[in-house]
């Protein structure tokens, strides 16, 4: 499971969504309960329109694995802004930024949804 989540991060990371999917999901598969792996595969999925509720169910699953990471709750967050679920997307980022005062990007995010 480690081997296929460390080869779907680093295309993750280079934002090569259709090759980190399937190596995420591998490893998913062989180790449900790692909060890690789940969210990280929920932000691969995010990457494509169509698969943007699957992305959203593995963000869930993450965040009752580890419901105290606001990184999952941030990528979550981010999600239901590029979905329009606006209000979702305020609840989220406003639980970041009550665990994490100095999480920038949450507080950048939540004042920009405000402003709007």
């Amino acid at each position: 499971a480690s081997e296929n989540f460390e080869q779907g991060f680093s295309y993750l990371m280079e934002e090569n969504y259709d090759e980190a999917v399937p190596l995420l999901a591998r490893a998913v598969h062989l180790a449900g309960g790692n909060a890690r792996y789940r969210a990280y595969y929920g932000k691969a999925l995010a990457g494509n329109r169509n698969t943007y509720r699957q992305a959203e169910a593995e963000f869930q699953a993450a965040l009752r694995l580890d419901a105290d990471n606001t990184d999952y709750r941030l990528m979550l967050g981010e999600l239901y802004v590029n979905i329009g679920l606006f209000k979702r997307a305020e609840a989220e980022l406003q639980r970041v930024v009550e665990k994490a005062p100095n999480n920038w990007e949450a507080r950048s995010l939540l004042d920009s949804l405000r402003n709007k």
